[in-house]
This record gives C-alpha cells, sequence and structure tokens, in this order.
C-alpha cells in the first residue's frame, strides 16, 4: 500500500520546504518533467471504481500507473494500491502491469474496454530522498498545471512519499513537517482535482 501526505503550497513555501529538506543532508533535488495522461472508458467506469489509469512521460521515460484507491485520507495522508512498468502506450503498459502483479482480472478487462484520454497533469517536480531516522521518503514539490474537458487550473503542491522504513517514524516526519510549516492537507488526489474541470 503506498502512502503519501499531500499539501497545498505556492513556490514561497516549496522554496522553504525545500531548503529544509536539503539542510538534512538529503542530496540534490533531483529535476523531472512531467506529463501525465489519464484514460477512462467514455461511460467512466474506471472513475465508479475509484481506479485510475495513466501513461505518464517523465523526463526520456514513459511509465504507465494503475491506481487503486484505498482509504479515505486522514490527516493528509493518502494511501492506494498501486502498481507501474515502463510503457509506450496504455495497452503495452497493461501487459506489463499484469506481469508486475496488477489485478489480472481489472487488466485483462481494460485490454477489451475502448480507453480515452480524459485529463492531463502537467508539471515539473523537484524530488529529494530522506532518510531522517527510521524514516524513508520521497519529498516532491510539484509545479504545473491541470486541464481536462478544454479548462485548465494551476497547480502547485507538496507531497511526501514514504519509500521504506517504519511507517510511524514516516508518519511523524509528515506531522512535523505539516506543523513546521503550517502546511494545509489537500484533500484532492490530482486526478481527482483535473477530472473537476
Amino acid at each position: 500500500m503506498e502512502q503519501e501526505f499531500k499539501w497545498n503550497a505556492d513556490p514561497a513555501l516549496q522554496e522553504a520546504v525545500l531548503l529544509w529538506a536539503l539542510d538534512r543532508n538529503a542530496g540534490r533535488a533531483k529535476l523531472i518533467q512531467m506529463d501525465a495522461r489519464y484514460y477512462d472508458t467514455p461511460d467512466g467506469i474506471l472513475t465508479a471504481e475509484k481506479v485510475a489509469l495513466r501513461l505518464r512521460q517523465e523526463n526520456a521515460e514513459r511509465v504507465c500507473c494503475l491506481k487503486l484507491r484505498g482509504d479515505a485520507v486522514r490527516g493528509g495522508l493518502h494511501a492506494h494500491e498501486e502498481y507501474e512498468c515502463p510503457a509506450s502506450c496504455i495497452a503495452d503498459g497493461l501487459n506489463g502491469l499484469l506481469r508486475q502483479g496488477a489485478p489480472q482480472a481489472l487488466c485483462q478487462r481494460l485490454l477489451t474496454l475502448p480507453l480515452e484520454e480524459t485529463c492531463r497533469v502537467a508539471f515539473t517536480r523537484y524530488a529529494v530522498q530522506l532518510q531522517i531516522g527510521e524514516a524513508k521518503a520521497e519529498l516532491a514539490l510539484d509545479r504545473g498545471s491541470l486541464s481536462a474537458n478544454g479548462n485548465s487550473a494551476p497547480l502547485c503542491e507538496i507531497e511526501l512519499e514514504r519509500k521504506g522504513g517504519s511507517e510511524r517514524a514516516f508518519l511523524a516526519l509528515g506531522g512535523a513537517l505539516a506543523k513546521q510549516f503550517d502546511l494545509q492537507v489537500q484533500m484532492l488526489s490530482k486526478l481527482a482535482r483535473a477530472r473537476a474541470l
């Protein structure tokens, strides 16, 4: 189960949090250009089943991802089941996800359904790997735009994703970071916000 905190931000707040991370021997921030295209059936089956299917360009690589929404957001913590693999297109990705252990029945069904792009999220990510005590996490500062149905909206947020270590330490790190910078919880995923446009 993937776990991540998601908070609203502005550029100044992102810069302050980045400096905080770099002061903790996090190493250099990695710059990643992201262009994510989300897919659904014309009648919205994936939306109804709380499934996210995307093909995302990450610098020079393409990655297909399938997310199955899990627990409700608690204190800014999002939890979901997630599978991803390199892919040139959605069909290639679904076959790759099957090999990664994604739910077989779901992937095989998606391969038979008509899928269309429903929305897009294009952004720049500064990613920093953190290890503080027993917590291992990636701090991501995302800035760009959400678009769907001919509409668009700006995107500026901070994410902290668990990458291993103690769950308790990760939760404590997220709580401490939110308190220190008075971070405001973002209850909705990028996909949910884009779909709402």
